[in-house]
């Protein structure tokens, strides 16, 4: 396998870390960025019960938004080494450095074991249980259209994949034809 382009995958990260075109006014990060951030703050052993500012709605948008670009990613095939270094730069938003190489590592092989104990479609139905607001929802199709237009163009299965999880938002075509535009507009031709 040749290594992704590092320009590229910088241009992606840039992408995913800009609020999508629903976002109000004002706002500077994207909401996967802002769900990292405080997924990140999850308390640890002693400090559980202390205010942490950690927030599991948070947590539950950002893993969502993880496997919903990993289900893309894979929904293909194996993942290439463009579609890791994607997947990593969507794990590495927000997180200021936080996430170490082995809690990736491990959380890649959770994905790819649920994927294996589990159809798509169970798959896609408990992101679509775990992520119920509209704004979020859109932003996961956002993002994980940006993993498939990175992954060299979006396929049959990724777009199938797209209206799958739109489908089980309760979110239209349409919804998947934006998502696809904006990352299409975002990443230029790839």
């Amino acid at each position: 396998m040749s290594s992704p382009d590092e320009k590229f995958i910088e241009r992606v990260t840039q992408c995913i870390a800009r609020p999508g075109p629903n976002a109000p006014r004002g706002v500077q990060h994207s909401i996967l960025a802002q769900a990292a951030r405080l997924a990140q703050s999850r308390p640890m052993g002693d400090e559980a019960t202390a205010p942490s500012g950690f927030d599991p709605a948070a947590a539950a948008l950002f893993e969502g938004t993880v496997e919903s670009a990993y289900l893309v990613a894979a929904s293909d095939g194996p993942l290439t080494t463009t579609e890791d270094a994607v997947l990593r730069s969507i794990v590495g938003i927000g997180c200021d450095g936080k996430v170490s190489a082995e809690q990736i590592e491990a959380l890649f092989g959770e994905l790819a074991s649920a994927h294996q104990r589990e159809s798509e479609e169970e798959r896609v139905a408990h992101i679509a249980q775990m992520i119920t607001h509209r704004d979020h929802q859109q932003e996961v199709l956002r993002i994980a259209a940006i993993m498939a237009r990175a992954s060299g163009g979006i396929r049959p299965s990724e777009r199938a994949l797209l209206e799958r999880l739109a489908l089980r938002f309760a979110l239209d075509a349409a919804a998947v034809d934006a998502a696809i535009t904006e990352a299409t507009e975002a990443l230029g031709a790839v």
